[in-house]
């Protein structure tokens, strides 16, 4: 897969309303184990604590991808737009 096929794909993750909704629910269903955990059982805290911070990763390397490509997009127009001042200017 290329990296443009990534992003566009990620492109549609984020902004399918039932991944959005799935992503939400999840956050939401860790949040309320995390709240229910007795504050004695460290070891659940830190178990549903990872899995919230694996979601937001899961979400911020979705966006990677997609800025990945309007960076990368964005640097090919800038080097056109240096080779063609440089031709302009050189011949």
């Amino acid at each position: 897969m290329t990296p443009n096929d990534k992003a566009e794909r990620a492109k549609q993750v984020l902004g399918d309303p039932v991944m959005k909704q799935a992503f939400e629910d999840i956050r939401m269903r860790y949040v309320e184990q995390l709240e229910a955990v007795p504050m004695s059982d460290v070891e659940t805290q830190h178990e549903v604590t990872l899995c919230l911070q694996l979601l937001k990763r899961v979400q911020a390397q979705l966006q990677r991808y997609v800025s990945d490509q309007s960076v990368d997009k964005a640097r090919a127009k800038q080097d056109t737009f240096i080779e063609k001042m440089r031709e302009r200017f050189t011949a």
